[in-house]
């Protein structure tokens, strides 16, 4: 069983269509049973990891299935994440400032409360942001938190107004 599955990206728009659909089915049945599969795989998963973690060495071994890029939206889904929501917004927040501070921007959590996420954006060192920058940068933002926590409702990003000068600019400049 190889760590990289390439149906992986496949697998999942295929699964949100198939959600999608169910959602629209008028048959409670069906929407019923796919509850009760997720239910039966979250607890066997939390008692799998329940097992790791009272193994020698298991809580490292956690952290580790939790910091995967294929175990973590598992994890997720069932609850059963170690870190927060709130943690895990910072945490990208915090992996977002080296490419925000190239840009002359600092980025910084203002509230999470209820499932959102806000986020205020704010001048950093004097440099000139690029007038592109200001129609790329929240989707950029909005990404990185949704990955970090596809849990979040929503991401309000203040302060990303661009000034007068650069609004009137074609997003080419």
């Amino acid at each position: 069983m190889s760590g990289e599955d390439q149906r992986s990206p496949d697998a999942r728009r295929r699964i949100e269509e198939l959600i999608a659909a169910l959602n629209k089915s008028p048959d409670p049945n069906a929407r019923e049973l796919v509850a009760l599969v997720l239910d039966l795989h979250g607890l066997a998963l939390a008692k799998l990891l329940s097992i790791v973690t009272a193994a020698e060495g298991g809580t490292t071994i956690f952290e580790a299935l939790a910091a995967d890029d294929q175990v973590r939206p598992l994890l997720l889904l069932h609850g059963l994440h170690p870190e927060d929501l709130d943690t895990r917004v910072r945490r990208a927040v915090d992996r977002l400032r080296p490419y925000l501070g190239i840009h002359g921007l600092r980025l910084d959590v203002v509230e999470i409360a209820k499932g959102t996420a806000r986020l205020r954006v704010h001048p950093g060192n004097g440099v000139a942001p690029k007038a592109s920058l200001f129609w790329t940068l929240p989707s950029e933002i909005e990404d990185a938190i949704v990955e970090a926590a596809p849990d979040i409702d929503e991401v309000i990003i203040d302060g990303l107004e661009a000034p007068a000068a650069i609004a009137s600019a074609s997003p080419s400049e």
